[in-house]
């Protein structure tokens, strides 16, 4: 892991040192510091964590547990049973 440091520059090298400091942390190896250098640099509100987020969301109905995509898509059929309300 240390041939890696000498690649690096200003904040990644940084977060480097710090992953390398970490006496939880400094015995892994490369593929363990891109995982924590892709959560640095991703912003937690990329689309792909969102949706994520999203898809793990659960809620109850009827006494049984759904995932929030499979509540959205009975909104939506019950949505198409109701007559058209025009102005």
């Amino acid at each position: 892991m240390i041939w890696v440091g000498m690649h690096l520059k200003d904040g990644t090298k940084m977060l480097h040192m710090q992953f390398r400091a970490n006496k939880d942390t400094k015995h892994l190896g490369v593929e363990e510091f891109l995982k924590a250098l892709r959560q640095y640099c991703i912003p937690f509100t990329s689309k792909e964590t969102l949706w994520n987020e999203f898809q793990a969301i659960c809620q109850m109905l009827n006494g049984r547990t759904l995932l929030i995509q499979d509540i959205a898509n009975k909104i939506k059929q019950y949505q198409m049973q109701l007559p058209r309300i025009s102005n």
